[in-house]
This record gives structure tokens, C-alpha cells and sequence, in this order.
């Protein structure tokens, strides 16, 4: 019995007989190495967070939405209208909410001229840096900054053109139309524009929803639109309106992201009439009923200890097949001198030749 408790019946070659090779040194290496990335790497993800994004339905039942806007319109003030119709055929002349200043018209410098950039959605942690709520400033008489009595300067004044409407108009929350037209175009009124003073060129230099808040950037601010052939052009946007709540380390910021179409239609080749609008600028807005939720997550430690040990029990086990494939393979190929695991040892002899 005791025999049998010794017997081997695949005996094996004894260690002393064997050398093992350096390339299995250097991929066990590699190895390590590889696995040690991989633990920094899940580190930083566990110290840093992930960003989770859901649609929900929006929790937050809203009568009105305010609209934040700062146009530069090439028209002067006394002749321009804004109205705000929705869906419930509810419609409102909402210029007294606005401020009017009369301007010299100008493109600032770097504005896209009849182009709408790409829109994308913001970084969380840009968005938290950005969201600085504000007001518009007060209403100032522009004329007042130049001496019109002076007749040293009355020919130096510059043409006061255009006109800066900005501030924020409240709205019902349904499908709409923020409308801006000439006196007498589209709504009754005692005075008509003359035709010669209708041009509707403008500049977006904000366009928001909700909250203002002038830092974020949104895909009509610094935009300008012109048509230089055709003044009498009406200028239409279609904008989507998604609520979007973003949450980081008990900061949350109450935004909405839209995106947008923009179309014209000209006054010479009759689309202006079949669609039954007047040279204006005409902003259609609608507002969805999912809210985009944006938050910043960490993994529970017990979650982020099971995650990391699975993780590299998972590449051991596919380096160590990877390695014997290779190692058979080799063998196979070009014999056992190219073994990653043993090699030949020249010096050693039989046990026939001590």
C-alpha cells in the first residue's frame, strides 16, 4: 500500500532538470503592470463619480415659463411690436414687459452671420460653473449719451438705426409664438410703419428659457440673421424646448436646453402670403413633457471593492490562458527551445553522464 501511495502514473519532470525561461518573467511583468493601471484606473472612477443621465417625466407641474432675450433688430423702436400667442389662441402684446433702446445697429465681432452652430449638451461641471442667476439691467435713454445741440459733434452722432429690445417675458407653458412686427403689420394699430423702415436684420445675443442665467450658452446666442436682398424678409424659429436638471454633490441647477430650425420666408416669391405671416421675426416655441436628469453618482465602496476584484480576477484569468495558448502554440511551431515557460538547460547533463 505504501507503494501505491507513491506511484505516479504520468511522472513528472523534476524541478532540477528544469530552467525557466526569462519571457515568462517579462510577461508576468507586463502582467502586473497591467493590473496595476487597471487598479488607478477604477480608482479614480470611484473618487471621481460617473455621470448618469435619465428621462423622467417632468415632477414639476408649471403654469408659465419665462423667456429671456436680447435682440439687436435694424429698425428703430418706435415702430416695432411684440406679441406672445400659444395654442390656447391666448395672445398678449408684451412689449411693455421689454426694454426698447434706440441703437446705431451693429454685428458685435464674433457673431455667426446666417449660421447656427452645432448644439451639443453641456458638461456638468461647466454648467455649475456657469449658472450664475442675473437680471437685465435697467432701461437707459441712449440719446442721452450724445450731445445733439452741440454743433461741433450733431454731425459726428451716429444713425441710430436699430433697436435693443432685451429683457424677460413670462408665458403660458404650451406651444407658442413670440412675435416681433411692425406697427400696423399683423395687428391693428393706429400707426403703420412706412415700408422704407421695415428691416427685420437682427442679432440673438441671448435666447433662453426659465431661470436666466447669462453664462450658459445656448444655440441662438450670438447669432445673426440678414438678408440684404429682401428687407421685408420674416425670420421664423422653431425651437424644442427639454427641461434638464443637473445635480452634483447637493447642487442642483433648473435649466432648459433647446434645439432649433430656422426658416425664411421672402416677400417676392409669394411663401411670405401662403403661410399668412408678415415680415417680422417670429420665435415658435414648444415645450416637451420628459425632463433630462444629469447627476453625478459614485459607486457604494462594497459595490466599488466587488467591482475591482472582479475586474482583475477577470484579466488574470484571460492572461493566463492567453499565455499558455501562445506557449503551446510556440511549441508547436518551433519546438520547445521557444517555450515561454521552460527552456533547455545546455549545461545540465543526464544522470548517465555523472
Amino acid at each position: 500500500m505504501a507503494g501505491l501511495r507513491t506511484f505516479d502514473a504520468f511522472p513528472k519532470t523534476e524541478e532540477q532538470y528544469k530552467k525557466k525561461s526569462q519571457k515568462g518573467g517579462v510577461s508576468t511583468i507586463l502582467t502586473y503592470l497591467f493590473l496595476i493601471f487597471i487598479a488607478y484606473s477604477e480608482f479614480g472612477s470611484y473618487f471621481g463619480g460617473y455621470v448618469d443621465q435619465q428621462y423622467i417625466v417632468d415632477p414639476n407641474l408649471k403654469e408659465n415659463v419665462q423667456i429671456n432675450l436680447d435682440l439687436f433688430i435694424k429698425m428703430p423702436c418706435e415702430w416695432i411690436d411684440v406679441h406672445a400667442r400659444d395654442l390656447s389662441m391666448d395672445v398678449n402684446l408684451v412689449s411693455s414687459e421689454l426694454k426698447f433702446e434706440d441703437m446705431p445697429f451693429f454685428i458685435p465681432y464674433d457673431t455667426r452671420i446666417n449660421d447656427i452652430k452645432e448644439i451639443v449638451t453641456p458638461e456638468l461641471d461647466a454648467i455649475l460653473g456657469d449658472a450664475i442667476p442675473a437680471e437685465f439691467r435697467e432701461k437707459i435713454d441712449t440719446r442721452m449719451l450724445y450731445d445733439e445741440n452741440n454743433p461741433e459733434t450733431a454731425e459726428h452722432l451716429p444713425k441710430m438705426d436699430g433697436c435693443h429690445v432685451f429683457g424677460s417675458v413670462s408665458v403660458n407653458r404650451l406651444m407658442g409664438e413670440l412675435q416681433f412686427t411692425a406697427k400696423g403689420y399683423g395687428y391693428r394699430n393706429f400707426k403703420r410703419t412706412p415700408m422704407d423702415k421695415i428691416n427685420f436684420a437682427h442679432v440673438i445675443n441671448e435666447l433662453s428659457f426659465g431661470d436666466f442665467y447669462p453664462y450658459i450658452d445656448n444655440p441662438l446666442d450670438s447669432s445673426a440673421k440678414f438678408d440684404k436682398d429682401d428687407p421685408m424678409t420674416a425670420f421664423v424659429y422653431h425651437t424644442y424646448v427639454v427641461p434638464t436638471i443637473f445635480q452634483k454633490m447637493g447642487a442642483e441647477v433648473d435649466t432648459n436646453q433647446y434645439s432649433v430650425a430656422e426658416y425664411r420666408y421672402h416677400k417676392d416669391d409669394n411663401t411670405m402670403s401662403d403661410v399668412g405671416l408678415v415680415p417680422g421675426i417670429f420665435i415658435k416655441y414648444n415645450f416637451e413633457s420628459m425632463t433630462v436628469l444629469i447627476s453625478d453618482k459614485r459607486l457604494g465602496f462594497l459595490q466599488f471593492i466587488i467591482r475591482l476584484v472582479a475586474i482583475m480576477s477577470f484579466v488574470v484569468y484571460i492572461a493566463s490562458w492567453l499565455f499558455v495558448l501562445v506557449d503551446t502554440g510556440l511549441i508547436a511551431l518551433l519546438g520547445p527551445k521557444w517555450s515561454l515557460r521552460y527552456q533547455p538547460d545546455v549545461t545540465s547533463h543526464g544522470i548517465l553522464e555523472k
